[in-house]
């Protein structure tokens, strides 16, 4: 597996050039949450998948609102094709291969430090922010499970639409899970809240 890396001048330029594309290309960002992460936990992020903004997105979310170092689990293949984003923080994964479990352990590792935040996206691929469905691949169980209360996990949905305007806007909802820590209890969870904030955009 290939581990993150955390090199300043590329954080500045992926930083710099993903702000200017966002103006460019989108009205405006808006976070709705009320989540509140104690200062001795790392975050755990769920997120959904569905656009080439999502790792930027996920970028902000640790700088601007978490206050974390950024890390992100990325396909493998997918990540030697863009090595440069091994820099700001993304590492790999295999999900078919011996290697997928030296990936949740490194995960794990990740989360041990406070000052740290993992994006996940859980159904493995870049899907429709319209599908009714996002199922839960396995190995999320062996990164909650256990001892677990050293990181707080957090449900994102981001969500865009026109609302009348030439440029979309980017809604991002997230909520603190507190619940049962399994990937069934997660993925029920997940589902509950994907569907209400599209109730909450939909307003």
């Amino acid at each position: 597996m290939l581990k993150s890396r955390h090199n300043n001048l590329y954080i500045w330029f992926f930083w710099t050039y993903f702000r200017l594309l966002q103006r460019v290309y989108f009205r405006k960002m808006s976070f709705i949450s009320e989540v509140v992460i104690p200062e001795d936990q790392s975050v755990l992020l769920f997120q959904n998948h569905f656009s080439w903004w999502d790792g930027y997105w996920s970028y902000r979310l640790s700088r601007q609102v978490f206050k974390r170092k950024f890390h992100v689990m990325m396909d493998e293949e997918n990540l030697r094709k863009r090595m440069f984003l091994n820099h700001v923080g993304v590492f790999s994964v295999q999900k078919n291969s011996r290697d997928l479990f030296n990936s949740l352990t490194y995960t794990s590792e990740i989360l041990k430090d406070p000052k740290n935040l993992v994006t996940i996206y859980p159904n493995g691929a870049m899907l429709t922010q319209h599908q009714q469905t996002l199922p839960f691949l396995g190995g999320v169980d062996r990164i909650v499970k256990g001892e677990t209360s050293h990181f707080t996990i957090v449900m994102a949905v981001f969500l865009t639409d026109y609302f009348g305007f030439a440029r979309p806007e980017i809604r991002i909802y997230l909520e603190t899970y507190s619940g049962e820590r399994t990937i069934v209890a997660l993925e029920k969870a997940y589902h509950e809240f994907y569907h209400a904030s599209i109730a909450k955009q939909t307003e």
